[in-house]
């Protein structure tokens, strides 16, 4: 049969655009059957429920608008990633800032915190020995000596990650004897340096935190080691070490919530050195704009996108620090924790990159040292226990009453403390009405006051009214607000760490 092709071509033509004129098929959204999205296929016209909205999908193609869902989530997702990484350099930066603006203090001045108003904004801070911090950014500063004093004392140097570089004093290389330590840059040509003499330390970051605290209770003793506390440039002659005291001003270590905590992410990086396990992490912050060298200006929508960001993150890291990810209870069957159990003093090793273990630490508290989280006993090492919940599983309450029993034989060589917190601001809990704020959060086994029981145990009353006749063995809480207590023993003993003793349990008294 003979065919005509141009016929055929006609009528082929046709038929296609009168195809193309016929009413198409309704929206595939609403032909498309909704399912989770674990069992959702991704493919053909589909309706995916998530928990951040419905994505549809339309002959596989995903419609415009789920895009701009999924676009918004993967920003999201990137901001929390970047929030948790950055939380030991936020709390810092913002601790750094403080010290300038509150104090006036320039970088290697020591500024000695003692009062509760001068402790208030530091998180979780002990409140019975000063802290002396200083801060340096080795950028400007070049290579730092420190002729460090014989003598009691708890101290080291921090990188801006919070990472310990080395500790000074009972733990660190002079072994309480003093000496001169050398603070080398990152990344600093070292045949530059005569290292003889000294105890080096190296760098990670151009910022880094120096502080110690003198344990002794002898003021001409802490007197003459202040004296003797040289610091200065490498090369240069040093200069006693200026320290800022009782001031009696306050200030706020609290990292921001919201879009200012991104604000203090830029401000960390300018200038520092990107370790390459950091390089995930810079490319996320990268697409919001958060750079070295450049101004911190995102869109209106990345904006928003960075505040919600950080407000999930901080959600997400108070859950990890309510219930550990990666801990478990110190006693069996008890609500304790040991503070920095499972915490590494590095941020990652070579096939790990620790960030819920670390900010299971970092979100409620601040900077660590070899000597924090010894097992060895000695008095150079502090112990720390922490909870959130009572006996019986039940969050601590300010509207409460509880009670614990601290049992006989504590093994502490120097003392140990008891101390409260806002669950809010992880500081002290501020009570407005206790005529000593300090002694109002705090006991500890040298206060002259505290009532013993006949076998050698102590009971502790915590809450917003004191228990009639127990107000010396009594911690004030605030109603309305939750808090958490930290129990340190101050040079450690071996009966810590097998357990042979172990603190009771907090209590709730009905």
């Amino acid at each position: 049969m003979k065919i005509n092709f141009r016929i055929l071509m006609v009528a082929v033509t046709t038929s296609v655009i009168a195809s193309c004129n016929q009413p198409q098929p309704k929206e595939s959204s609403e032909n498309s059957k909704a399912v989770a999205l674990s069992e959702a296929t991704l493919k053909g016209d589909e309706l995916i429920r998530t928990d951040f909205g419905d994505i549809q999908m339309d002959q596989t193609y995903i419609t415009q608008e789920s895009i701009d869902k999924l676009n918004k989530q993967l920003h999201l997702q990137r901001a929390v990633a970047v929030y948790e990484w950055a939380l030991p350099v936020v709390s810092f930066q913002k601790w750094y800032n403080s010290y300038s603006e509150v104090y006036g203090a320039n970088d290697l001045d020591f500024v000695e915190s003692r009062s509760f108003e001068e402790k208030v904004g530091i998180l979780t801070a002990n409140a019975t020995t000063p802290y002396v911090i200083s801060w340096a950014n080795l950028a400007n500063t070049g290579p730092v000596v420190i002729e460090y004093p014989a003598g009691p004392s708890a101290g080291g140097i921090m990188d801006f990650f919070q990472t310990s570089l080395g500790d000074l004093g009972l733990a660190g290389q002079d072994k309480g004897k003093g000496g001169k330590y050398l603070i080398i840059p990152n990344g600093y040509d070292v045949s530059k340096l005569d290292t003889k003499g000294y105890f080096t330390i190296n760098a990670t970051t151009n910022k880094i935190m120096i502080g110690t605290r003198f344990l002794s209770t002898d003021e001409a003793e802490v007197k003459k080691m202040k004296e003797s506390f040289m610091i200065g440039k490498y090369g240069e002659t040093l200069k006693s070490a200026k320290f800022i005291a009782n001031t009696n001003k306050r200030f706020s270590g609290v990292m921001p919530s919201g879009y200012a905590y991104f604000e203090l992410v830029h401000q960390f990086i300018q200038d520092e050195p990107m370790a390459q396990q950091d390089k995930i992490f810079y490319t996320y912050m990268k697409y919001f704009g958060i750079e070295d060298g450049q101004p911190l200006k995102p869109s209106a929508e990345l904006k928003n996108t960075l505040t919600e960001g950080a407000k999930l993150g901080e959600l997400m890291s108070r859950a990890n620090q309510i219930a550990p990810r990666h801990d478990e209870p110190y006693y069996d069957n008890t609500t304790w924790y040991r503070l920095m159990a499972n915490f590494p003093l590095t941020k990652s090793s070579e096939t790990d990159y620790y960030l819920d273990e670390s900010n299971q630490y970092y979100f409620e508290a601040v900077t660590v040292t070899a000597g924090m989280k010894s097992n060895t006993p000695g008095p150079g090492t502090t112990s720390y226990l922490t909870n959130k919940k009572d006996k019986d599983g039940n969050f601590l309450k300010g509207s409460n009453t509880y009670k614990i029993n601290i049992p006989a034989d504590m093994p502490a060589s120097n003392f140990w403390a008891f101390t409260i917190y806002s669950e809010v601001t992880r500081c002290f809990i501020d009570n407005e009405n206790a005529p000593d704020k300090l002694r109002a959060i705090n006991l500890d086994s040298r206060d002259k006051d505290l009532q013993i029981n006949a076998d050698g145990s102590v009971d502790l009353y915590i809450g917003h009214t004191a228990p009639e006749g127990k107000e010396s063995n009594w911690v004030q809480t605030n109603i309305g607000e939750g808090w958490f207590p930290v129990f340190r023993t101050y040079g450690t003993q071996q009966a810590f760490f097998d357990k042979t003793w172990q603190l009771g349990d907090i209590e709730l008294v009905k």
